[in-house]
């Protein structure tokens, strides 16, 4: 009986031909028809005996044609693939299209559906069959037509399909579910207004100004790269109503590979990006006459600082966009408003951000639900006091910006998405017709949909019939507040204390180095933003890396700025010992005082420098000498600190060791020299008077 049971089961599965007395493939409809004219079920297996997780026929729709249906006369066309991705081989597999006449009641059923929790469409549609996906690894394209007529959609809605591959027995053994919105002419419906939030935003390319840590930024500038993709799909002028949300350190990285003296990678010069100026002069033209909103430099993860007591550099990044953006020849942005990363933001995030500007915060629709609009879809503004200031806040939706997420490099993948993204903002309409409200969609930060996608996208916002784009500034002006709820996000996403640890040390060092130049900056400063970055949250590894290249070259500057004695012979017990200091850097004034301290004044005692001479002013490539007055009080070595201050009187390099050999040998070598002379001004007088004898007494005997 096992083995009867053994050989029956694959048969039922793969339609073999022992079960194959099925009805030959349906015409037209495909389904019996009851008196009223509509469709009745057709005879299915029961979905329930289905085996769960992934089918082994793999469907694809390519494309849906017209995208949204508006009168009975059309014909509704999808087109697609089918493959078998089983080792099983089917007598005959048949794709259909299912439908409904049901509209989707609301957006979380629409939700439900999409996460395949509720029933499938019952109703059968047209037909194919398609033999040369019935072997194992077999594909073959196919393409299916309905007339609208015959689908019998009662009305404005949005209505589920799904196109299915079935075996012999009628089995499904593929499926892929989407949707279709209908919106007949001379339907009833004040129009959604729709505001973009467009985000060109990439992550850091740089650890210090002068230095890229990698070379992948111009290829995201090109012709069909990430980057250049974004720009031209809203550049179109008729896209005044979208908002750009940029980086400035996006904008400074490109302008940095378009300088005219090049720029270099690690240790590798390369000569000026030609691909980095065409972008950049792109965005310039596509940004005249819209409303642009600049994160902080490097758009750095607000919340995360603000947990880690690094509200500060929040201003500090802000500070920072109007030189970045001068540096690209780019006009001032707005930075009034502010974007968290994600939407996400708690009360110590919101005050940060007002301190830094900030007038407006969008925030995630999870942040900040209308837990009264339980059966519709609230608009998204209200106003919080922050630090005394009465704040707008503004929701942007979750859900869309979930769909804008969906992986649209799959095959059918941005097909799926441009459905539901129709699906939902009908659905909005259609929730409260006589009441037109505001829906604000913000993409995700590092958003990468294709050109065709993001195109798609802005075109259905500018020419659907139940929605109209609109400004940001329109949204903010609105004068009545939803009653919408602050809840900050539990969850500790983002980057970590243990990440910010050592950048928090890291900045503090950039800092004192800062300082020292006349006018206090370097390339550092910058440099910490970009290790703040919220493009490290989900990328660590490339994080650590940068910061560790940024602590390397600060290093390596600092060591440029040095004392370079490292000993000196003291003849005598006192005397004065030069010092010499370098600014080996090749650009940049240093403003800097020499510190010296004995490590055992009681053997050797050391007189600092003068008032005037402990602050050194230095140009780079320039050496100044300092004189020391020291005073040793036995012979041998004894050892001097020397530290280069910063104007808080704190080091900023590396200690130098001085080490100090003092001796006696003055005094000695004047006293062996006395007695060399006496004596030999004694033999020299023992001579001359001994030949003055010796002539004396030769004349007498003469």
């Amino acid at each position: 009986m096992k083995r009867l049971l053994a050989l029956v089961i694959p048969l039922v599965l793969t339609g073999a031909p022992a079960f194959a007395a099925t009805p030959p493939p349906h015409h037209e409809t495909g389904t019996r028809t009851t008196h009223t004219g509509h469709a009745a079920a057709p005879e299915r297996a029961s979905r329930a005996r289905q085996p769960a997780g992934k089918l082994p026929v793999d469907v694809v729709v390519d494309s849906i044609s017209p995208s949204y249906l508006q009168q009975s006369s059309e014909t509704l066309r999808l087109k697609g693939q089918v493959q078998n991705q089983s080792d099983n081989a089917y007598q005959r597999l048949t794709i259909r299209l299912v439908y409904s006449t049901q509209r989707v009641g609301s957006r979380g059923a629409l939700q439900a559906y999409a996460d395949g929790r509720t029933a499938d469409p019952a109703l059968l549609g047209k037909t194919q069959v398609v033999p040369a996906a019935a072997q194992p690894g077999g594909h073959q394209p196919w393409a299916l037509a309905l007339p609208v007529s015959r689908m019998h959609l009662p009305g404005f809605g949005v209505y589920p399909i799904a196109v299915e591959a079935v075996n012999s027995v009628n089995q499904v053994v593929g499926r892929q579910r989407t949707l279709i919105t209908y919106f007949p002419k001379y339907t009833f419906g004040e129009k959604t207004r729709v505001s973009w939030v467009w985000p060109v935003i990439d992550q850091p390319h740089r650890a210090d100004d002068s230095t890229f840590v990698d070379d992948r930024l111009e290829r995201a500038l090109g012709a069909g790269g990430r980057l250049n993709d974004l720009v031209t799909a809203a550049a179109s002028p008729s896209y005044k109503a979208v908002s750009w949300l940029v980086d400035p350190a996006l904008v400074d990285d490109a302008a940095q590979l378009a300088n005219k003296d090049g720029y270099s990678v690690k240790d590798a010069h390369k000569p000026k990006s030609a691909t980095a100026q065409a972008w950049l002069q792109t965005l310039r033209n596509s940004l005249v006459g819209k409303n642009v909103i600049a994160t902080p430099y490097a758009d750095p993860d607000v919340m995360a600082l603000s947990r880690a007591g690094l509200g500060q550099h929040v201003k500090t990044a802000v500070d920072a966009v109007p030189s970045a953006l001068g540096r690209a020849n780019m006009p001032l942005e707005n930075t009034t408003v502010a974007v968290p990363p994600d939407g996400a933001a708690d009360q110590r995030t919101l005050n940060d951000l007002v301190k830094a500007g900030a007038g407006t915060i969008l925030l995630n629709s999870t942040v900040l639900p209308n837990l009264q609009a339980q059966s519709y879809t609230a608009n998204p503004q209200t106003t919080k006091k922050i630090n005394g200031k009465n704040v707008r806040l503004i929701a942007y939706d979750d859900t869309i910006s979930k769909v804008l997420a969906a992986e649209t490099g799959e095959p059918g993948g941005a097909l799926l998405a441009e459905q539901r993204f129709l699906a939902e903002t009908a659905m909005i309409t259609s929730e409260l017709p006589a009441n037109p409200r505001t829906v604000v969609i913000v993409p995700p930060r590092r958003w990468s949909p294709g050109a065709t996608f993001a195109k798609d996208l802005l075109k259905f916002s500018a020419r659907a019939p139940w929605m109209r784009m609109a400004p940001l500034g329109a949204v903010a002006k609105q004068r009545k507040s939803e009653p919408r709820t602050f809840v900050p996000p539990k969850s500790q996403n983002g980057l970590s204390k243990r990440y910010l640890k050592p950048v928090k040390d890291l900045s503090l060092e950039a800092w004192r180095f800062t300082t020292v130049f006349q006018p206090p900056a370097s390339g550092f400063t910058l440099g910490v933003a970009r290790a703040e970055s919220s493009a490290w949250a989900d990328q660590t590894r490339s994080g650590l890396r940068l910061r560790q290249t940024l602590e390397t070259q600060l290093r390596a500057a600092q060591d440029k700025i040095k004392v370079l004695n490292d000993r000196f012979d003291l003849a005598g017990k006192s005397g004065q010992v030069p010092i010499t200091v370098s600014n080996g850097l090749e650009h940049g004034t240093v403003k800097i005082k020499l510190r010296a301290v004995s490590q055992n004044d009681t053997r050797l005692h050391v007189e600092g420098p003068g008032e005037k001479q402990s602050e050194i002013t230095l140009e780079a490539g320039h050496k100044e000498t300092v004189n020391l007055y020291m005073k040793a009080a036995a012979n041998g070595p004894a050892y001097v600190y020397l530290d280069l201050l910063g104007p808080d009187d704190k080091p900023f390099t590396t200690t130098r060791v001085l080490t100090v050999r003092a001796t006696a040998y003055g005094r000695t070598a004047l006293l062996i020299t006395g007695i060399s002379l006496a004596v030999v001004c004694v033999g020299v007088g023992y001579r001359v008077i001994r030949r003055r004898g010796d002539e004396a007494e030769d004349t007498t005997g003469g």
